[in-house]
């Protein structure tokens, strides 16, 4: 039998026992601030930043988020060539409709291929050129290895899909402190869990349309 980790080559072709785990909860929102290559150690690091979670925890906020792969095999970037159709989302709806009606837009658009040097260097912190992440998905093997895809705007205007596969993955805080996915999926949960608890109260508390009481 094949060696399964061959086969984790993109998303188009996962092993039928690799798991999928989306990193929605702990990634949406956040930025790639700066990506550290080291080809001779085969690494790659994302510097992570995310100021929602690092205040609504009570974290320093220059504190940084550190996604580091090891033993990586392959790191691709690419970008759809816009359909030239009308797309909105509707306010108000669920993270799963916002999320099927981003897949539906993006199978309408043409993938095109980038280079993964010229992404590096058009992430700096000193020109605010960063990757602002609307969605990630991890998938593991049996073996650990991971691939990883992360698609969001660089500078907030250009979509790129990073697509990474490596032999392990780790995640830790820019202060040492072990995380890993779970440590951050469970951080993100609690805070989107009380935004909508908030926005759920905020909700109720408004006054019916013949009510003339002004909220505090």
């Amino acid at each position: 039998m094949a060696d399964e980790r061959s086969t984790i080559v993109d998303w188009m072709n996962l092993p039928p026992s690799a798991a999928e785990v989306s990193l929605w909860a702990g990634l949406h929102d956040a930025q790639i601030v700066t990506i550290q290559p080291n080809l001779l150690e085969r690494a790659v690091t994302l510097h992570l930043e995310s100021d929602h979670l690092l205040e609504f925890h009570n974290l320093p906020l220059d504190m940084q988020f550190l996604l580091r792969l090891d033993g990586v095999q392959s790191a691709r970037v690419v970008h759809h060539a816009a359909w030239p159709g009308t797309f909105s989302i509707p306010d108000g709806i669920s993270q799963e409709q916002q999320s099927r009606l981003i897949a539906e837009y993006q199978s309408k658009c043409r993938e095109e291929s980038l280079s993964w040097a010229d992404l590096e260097n058009a992430l700096t912190t000193e020109c605010q050129q960063v990757l602002d992440i609307a969605d990630a998905t991890l998938a593991t093997a049996n073996d650990n290895s991971v691939a990883l895809r992360i698609s969001g705007l660089l500078n907030y205007t250009e979509y790129r899909a990073l697509f990474l596969r490596a032999e392990r993955l780790t995640l830790t805080r820019g202060d040492g402190h072990e995380l890993g996915i779970a440590g951050l999926l469970k951080m993100g949960e609690a805070y989107w869990n009380a935004l909508e608890r908030q926005k759920a109260r905020a909700s109720q508390a408004e006054p019916d349309g013949d009510s003339k009481e002004k909220l505090p």
